[in-house]
């Protein structure tokens, strides 16, 4: 990466307006899935500024969101935090939420958030584990 040219750019605040597209109520579509067995399992709604907007859905979510560091007195883009999503070999989805940090021998676990919804309980909806773990 071109540090030179990073650093030439200013760094402005982050402000929002009543325009910004996660302030906007909308009415989302509900799957079913009883009347669609093959659906997707997770749903990824991104928005990313001027730099646009993603929405899929997919069997499995892998997210990394990086952000602008000084180490060692030059800037790099730092994976600090990590989002993912995938089926466990019981049958729950499950969605991982992992911290990195540039001074950590390892990555920390802060959140585990756990769904069954092929087994028809409708008192278990989510599961959470907040109890952090290195990995």
């Amino acid at each position: 990466m071109d540090t030179e040219a990073t650093s030439n750019r200013a760094v402005q605040a982050i402000k929002f307006s009543l325009s910004d597209p996660f302030k906007k109520e909308v009415e989302e579509s509900k799957l079913t899935v009883r009347h669609c067995p093959d659906a997707p399992k997770f749903e990824v709604r991104c928005h990313a500024g001027d730099a646009g907007h993603l929405e899929v859905a997919s069997d499995s979510v892998s997210v990394r969101v990086g952000q602008r560091i000084r180490r060692e007195g030059k800037e790099e883009l730092w994976g600090s935090l990590l989002v993912e999503c995938k089926e466990q070999d019981d049958g729950s989805l499950a969605v991982e939420v992992v911290v990195c940090h540039p001074d950590w021998d390892e990555p920390v676990r802060v959140a585990l958030i756990q769904s069954t919804p092929s087994d028809g309980n409708p008192e278990a909806i989510l599961r959470c584990d907040f109890k952090q773990k290195q990995l």
